[in-house]
Formats: structure tokens, C-alpha cells, sequence
């Protein structure tokens, strides 16, 4: 049953990636900033941090950016300060009162590059003192010129950045492949940002190292499904030859595979099947199908060597 379930989830996936626009290529050419936030800070609690990270995360999505996926070392980070903290009597009761200020720095957190900077004055009030943070908090603004300029400044040298740096970046990947790291060579080029020159460079290579990456393994691949197939465990290794892409040096292997085993399986799988070879014999659909795989591998690398960032060192 776990099985069948899976795949009918990858035909699932397969008619949505048919259904994109052709340039769709999902994580490859957005600009990724991650917030980096303290895990605590003197006045503020964990709640609080939390929703001043969220207005931060805001900001960054109302100005078209991406705050997930591919981590590429450009960071945003607040350093958050009180500076005035008084209790008034205005009338019937006594309200706290805080003066505070932020500031936002976007940086590359390895080479130490700022981009842009602001800082704000904030006030905030309420009956008791946590009111009054989160009133400081609320009043935070997710969307005005000021921020946009602040946005629009360090998108336009990160962008500087890039296309300085595209031939090496673009060599470091080469080197990356040929040690058998293409995962992390092709997560490396998906953080380049469309808006650069070096962002076609970037794609060419993505291909040629996912290609590399696709020969690399598919011996591996069609020597698990093989043994998956000789104990007759059919859905098994048709769902380990599924991960091998067409256009690999295994394709014909795979394909024999499946003609020798091909009457011992279910509807399911002949369906994937003849989706396989639908994206053999068209070049388009395949191309959708192998960046929404290059997609999915940078993201992984992404997601099982999370960087950390200390706090304290980035500012």
C-alpha cells in the first residue's frame, strides 16, 4: 500500500511539472536572504523575537524576495536596542512608555560584505511593560520607501557581487563536480540570482553537472533495483530505477529493465512508466522534469547541511 501511494504521488508531481510554464525552474535564479535572529536578547522575550522575525520575513516578501531555499550566505539580521523606558500617568492609569531603535544590516556572512543598512527610531506603549514591547513591535512597518530603498540597494551589490564573481564561482562548481559533490556545485549555482549576467553561465553548468551527477549514480541505482528485481521485489526496484534521469548513460539498461520485468507490476507503475518514456522521447518535458529534480536535490543539500550563523559574530 506505502508503495502504491508512492507512486501515485510522483505521478502527482509529474502532471504538476507539466502544467508550469516552460521557464519555471522553481529554487534556480531567486535572490535568498536568510534572517538570522539572537536566541535571546536583554528586554525581549522568545515571543517577542519571534514576532519581530516575523515582520522581518514580511518585509522581505512584500519586496519580491525569497527567505527559504537555497542558502547562498546573504543574511538580514536586526540589532534591537531600548534606550528610553518610562511609566506616565495620562489619566485614569499608568502607561509604560519605550523608546528603542532598529537596525537592519543585509551582508554576506562569509566574506564579511555589507549591502545595506537601516535604522529606525521605534515607540511603543501599554498598560503594562509587554504591552507596550508588543505595541513597538506592531508598529513596525512591513512595507514603505524607506525600506524599499534599504531592499532595493542591497539587491542592486548583491547583484554586483555575483556577476564579479561569476567565473570563480562558476570554476568553484566545475571543481565541486568533479570531487562527486555535485549536489552541493548545483545548490552553490542555484543561489545566483536571475538578474545577473553570470545567471546563464549558471544554468549551462547546473545542466552539465547535474548530467554528471545523473552518470555518477545511476550504476549505483540500477545495481539496487537489479537485486530488488531478483528477489522479485518488482515495486521495489522500479521505484529505485524512477530516481534515474533519461538522459544518463543508464538509460537503455533502465529501459531494458523495465521490458524484462515490466508484466510483473501493477497499473501503477506501467503508468509511471509510460511517463517515463513520454520525457525519453520529448526533450521539453524533460527538460521541465530534470530542473524540478535540480531543484529538489539543491534544496536537500540546502536542508541536510543547514549553515548556522552566529549571531554575535555577524554584526
Amino acid at each position: 500500500m506505502k508503495l502504491h501511494l508512492i507512486f501515485m504521488l510522483f505521478i502527482t508531481f509529474v502532471n504538476g511539472t507539466f502544467a508550469q510554464d516552460d521557464t519555471s525552474t522553481d529554487e534556480f535564479g531567486k535572490l535568498n536572504i536568510a534572517t538570522v535572529m539572537p536566541s535571546e536578547l536583554e528586554g525581549f522575550t522568545a515571543g517577542h523575537l519571534k514576532k519581530i522575525e516575523t515582520k522581518i520575513l514580511s518585509l522581505l516578501n512584500q519586496s519580491g524576495i525569497s527567505s527559504r531555499g537555497v542558502d547562498n550566505g546573504v543574511i538580514l539580521y536586526p540589532v534591537i536596542s531600548i534606550f528610553n523606558e518610562q511609566t506616565i500617568n495620562p489619566g485614569l492609569q499608568t502607561m509604560t512608555v519605550i523608546d528603542g531603535e532598529l537596525s537592519l544590516f543585509i551582508k554576506q556572512a562569509d566574506d564579511k560584505l555589507v549591502f545595506s543598512t537601516i535604522t529606525k527610531r521605534v515607540k511603543g506603549s501599554g498598560r503594562t511593560r509587554d504591552q507596550a514591547i508588543n505595541n513597538l513591535i506592531s508598529l513596525l512597518p512591513t512595507k514603505s520607501d524607506e525600506y524599499g530603498d534599504f531592499i532595493i540597494k542591497a539587491k542592486t551589490k548583491i547583484i554586483d557581487y555575483y556577476n564579479k564573481r561569476c567565473d570563480m564561482l562558476i570554476a568553484k562548481a566545475d571543481q565541486l563536480s568533479k570531487a562527486n559533490k555535485h549536489d552541493q556545485a548545483i545548490s552553490m549555482l542555484f543561489s545566483i540570482p536571475a538578474e545577473t549576467d553570470c545567471y546563464r553561465k549558471s544554468r549551462e553548468k547546473s545542466l552539465e553537472i547535474y548530467k554528471n551527477y545523473q552518470n555518477y549514480t545511476c550504476a549505483k541505482l540500477v545495481s539496487q533495483a537489479k537485486a530488488k528485481l531478483s528477489a522479485n521485489q518488482y515495486e521495489e526496484g522500479f521505484a529505485v530505477l524512477s530516481k534515474v534521469d533519461p538522459s544518463s548513460n543508464c538509460a537503455k539498461e533502465v529501459e531494458a529493465l523495465y521490458k524484462q520485468h515490466g508484466n510483473e507490476v501493477d497499473a501503477n507503475v506501467k503508468r509511471y512508466w509510460d511517463f517515463w518514456e513520454k520525457i525519453y522521447l520529448n526533450k521539453i518535458e524533460a527538460e521541465k522534469y530534470r530542473w524540478k529534480a535540480m531543484s529538489e536535490l539543491a534544496v536537500l543539500y540546502v536542508t541536510n547541511n543547514a549553515r548556522s550563523y552566529d549571531y554575535i559574530r555577524v554584526k
